[in-house]
């Protein structure tokens, strides 16, 4: 009985220990909301922390996202990695060589230059595409030409060129009201500056004179220019002529030859019946054949013009062995709905009298300076060549000679004064231009070969350069393992098409 007493003690003892009050309660549920408290704050400073250094690893990925996109490699051309900068570089190059171009042809037809990437440069490439293919053609040439400059061990002074550049790029940002920083990056592309960009801005000079003085080697002979002229007359030759052109006047609104239905559309335009042109093309030609007899009198007189100038329509009539003065003709141009009437007058070489003279532009020196230390030296034309590898900013690759010139493409008064009767061998005379602060220095060689000579020489030497970068360029090998290239994958596929186009039956 003692034990049972016993036990019921200690099971009295121990309810009245588990009996909660509802103040124990309510401070039992105090503890564990501050317990519970203390691990979300516990929890959400640790969150805290995470998120805080995602966004501290975030801002400081910038310089490690642009050192990634500075140094990506674009494409490999000839072995040579392309960087991000270098890329742009090319691809502003050429973009901005384009635009400034053609820029009137674009907007002329209704193109906006400013948004100009994104639209079609023909059925198959983007402008953006085309950019690109013609910046790794670019890139290809610097390439191949940079890889003779360290075989021949060809070495430039390009630091007026480089001096020049960055005095250009200064006066760009002025005039665009930007710093010099935002006009790179503007000009040259969003990573450019002008520490990143130095290597190929100089590299591009130094590959310029290389590409100058190498021309320069492919001089053709007397015989060669002789026979390219006998080949290729009716290109070289110049012609006189007179020519009216007459045009269809097409009807701006429904005739009694209509179509039925013919209306005239919202925009105020209307396209003629064929019965309409037909009549309007006949009443054309009766006035041409009218006129044809008056072309000498009443036409417009074409002089000393190149036959590429001619229009196509009368071209072929033009340029005719047999035709002689006083032969006339109208033809038809049904794609622009007109007649040309056109007069024969002449056909012959272009003689015209070309000069030889070395020159110096500097902005250096004042040109009574230049005279007087030419003076103290000799006075001959050796002093004056070593004078222009002394002072010239151009044209010290061969002693500042220029070849075939004409007076008017001379600067300011000395166009005049080189055509003087009365001018000799050794006269020197200059020109200050006050727009860009050039001072020109001229010594007069001689009287050159006709016009005709040096247009073809010219012309076989240029030939012969893209040939000899052609060659090169195609040692060169471009790798594209990104897909950064878009323009090469477009071309296979569209030539691929055209491909399967021609091997499919008539019709189909």
């Amino acid at each position: 009985m003692s034990e049972n007493k016993e036990s019921a003690e200690k099971k009295t003892a121990t309810e009245t220990k588990t009996v909660k009050t509802h103040y124990d309660i309510k401070m039992e549920q105090r503890a564990k909301a501050k317990q519970r408290a203390h691990r979300e704050e516990w929890i959400w400073k640790t969150i805290g922390l995470v998120i805080a250094a995602a966004i501290l690893a975030f801002i400081l990925s910038f310089p490690i996202r642009n050192y990634m996109a500075i140094h990506e490699t674009v494409c490999t051309v000839g072995g040579r990695g392309i960087s991000r900068v270098e890329f742009d570089y090319n691809y502003n190059m050429v973009k901005n060589a384009y635009v400034k171009n053609y820029s009137s042809y674009l907007s002329y037809y209704g193109m906006d230059v400013t948004q100009i990437e994104d639209q079609m440069y023909d059925s198959t490439l983007t402008f953006r595409d085309y950019f690109t293919k013609e910046a790794v053609e670019r890139i290809k040439t610097t390439v191949a030409l940079s890889a003779e400059i360290e075989k021949e061990g060809y070495t430039v002074d390009i630091t007026k060129d480089y001096e020049d550049y960055i005095d250009a790029m200064k006066e760009g940002a002025k005039e665009a009201e930007l710093s010099l920083g935002e006009y790179y990056k503007e000009s040259l592309g969003q990573y450019a500056t002008q520490r990143r960009v130095e290597k190929f801005v100089k590299e591009s000079f130094v590959v310029a004179h290389f590409s100058d003085d190498k021309q320069g080697t492919f001089t053709p002979d007397d015989a060669a220019i002789d026979a390219r002229y006998a080949e290729d007359a009716d290109d070289y030759d110049l012609f006189d002529y007179y020519l009216i052109r007459v045009d269809a006047e097409l009807p701006d609104a429904p005739t009694d030859l209509a179509d039925d239905g013919s209306i005239v559309a919202d925009d105020g335009s209307y396209v003629p019946s064929e019965a309409e042109t037909e009549a309007a093309m006949k009443e054309a030609s009766d006035k041409a054949n009218e006129l044809e007899p008056t072309v000498f009198d009443d036409g417009d007189e074409h002089v000393a013009e190149r036959s590429a100038s001619v229009p196509y329509q009368i071209r072929n009539w033009i340029i005719d062995p047999s035709r002689k003065e006083g032969d006339t003709t109208v033809v038809e141009s049904d794609t622009t709905n007109c007649y040309y009437v056109a007069g024969f007058k002449s056909r012959y070489k272009d003689v015209d009298t070309t000069l030889t003279a070395r020159i110096i532009s500097t902005s250096e020196k004042t040109g009574d300076e230049i005279i007087a230390e030419f003076n103290s030296t000799g006075a001959t034309e050796d002093a004056f060549t070593a004078l222009v590898d002394k002072y010239s900013d151009s044209g010290t690759g061969n002693g500042g000679l220029y070849e075939g010139l004409m007076g008017s493409e001379l600067p300011g008064d000395l166009g005049n004064w080189i055509l003087d009767p009365s001018r000799a061998p050794g006269d020197v005379n200059y020109y200050f231009d006050e727009t860009s602060s050039e001072t020109y220095v001229l010594y007069y060689v001689g009287v050159g070969k006709p016009s005709w000579y040096y247009t073809i020489r010219n012309l076989i030497e240029s030939e012969s350069m893209d040939s000899y970068l052609a060659g090169l360029a195609e040692t060169i090998t471009v790798d594209d393992p990104n897909g950064n290239l878009r323009y090469i994958a477009l071309e296979e596929t569209a030539a691929m098409l055209q491909d399967i186009q021609t091997t499919l039956p008539e019709g189909e």
